[in-house]
This record gives structure tokens, C-alpha cells and sequence, in this order.
């Protein structure tokens, strides 16, 4: 089970580990956006730090209907107390995790100040 909570600001933010540049797990805070479908999201400064490679550009669309092009890096994620291979699209804007990440998963959350947010496996 993956925890996190719902900040004041109606954000739901989860903290997910991400293998660094040196092999170790760094931390990291990402907001929950279901409208966001690839795995994560962060800005290039960050994806620096990582053990991320370049892998490509992906054609996105974003909320308000426009287009856009962002590169990609291949990185390692704990997920579920695993590692695993994930995609991370570079962003000016702040992290995001999204439903290629969560997809299998049982989201709940209380839509309240520092309500908790759970995510769970099916099956």
C-alpha cells in the first residue's frame, strides 16, 4: 500500500522513491492527476539527478485541449515495495503522477485537509 494525503491547498500529493543517480532512492512529492496518462512527470533539473535516460519525445494534450511535446526519460520506480522500469515526461510545471503508474490500482482518498490518500493493488 502506497499512503499519502490530501494537503490544504485540495491537492492529493503521495511521496514516491525514484533511483538516483548513485543507485540509492531519492524521495520525491508528487501530485495525483488522473487526467495525466503516462506514469510521472518532472522537471529537467530533477530528471538530471536521477538514473534516468533520454528515450524520445511524446506528442501530449493538455486539460485546456492543447498540444504539446515533451521528452521523455527511462527511470527506476519503488513501487508496491518493487522496482520497476517507468517512463517520466520532462515538465516546467510540478510533479505529477498519473494513471499509467496507478492503472490496477484501488485509489481512496478523504477530500479533506491532510485526508489520507491510499492506493492499493488489485487483485
Amino acid at each position: 500500500m502506497i499512503r499519502g494525503e490530501v494537503r490544504p491547498n485540495r491537492r492529493a500529493m503521495l511521496t514516491v522513491e525514484l533511483r538516483a543517480a548513485d543507485g540509492q532512492f531519492q524521495s520525491f512529492d508528487f501530485i495525483l492527476d488522473t487526467g495525466f496518462d503516462g506514469d510521472l512527470s518532472l522537471p529537467a533539473q530533477i530528471l538530471r539527478g536521477l538514473d534516468a535516460a533520454p528515450v524520445g519525445e511524446h506528442r501530449f494534450e493538455l486539460a485546456d485541449g492543447r498540444r504539446t511535446t515533451a521528452y521523455e526519460w527511462s527511470a527506476i520506480v519503488r513501487w508496491y515495495g518493487a522496482s520497476r522500469p517507468i517512463t517520466i515526461a520532462e515538465s516546467a510545471s510540478e510533479p505529477l503522477l498519473g494513471m499509467e503508474l496507478l492503472w490496477q490500482s484501488r485509489i481512496t482518498l478523504e477530500t479533506r485537509a491532510y485526508g489520507p490518500v491510499l492506493i492499493e493493488p488489485l487483485g
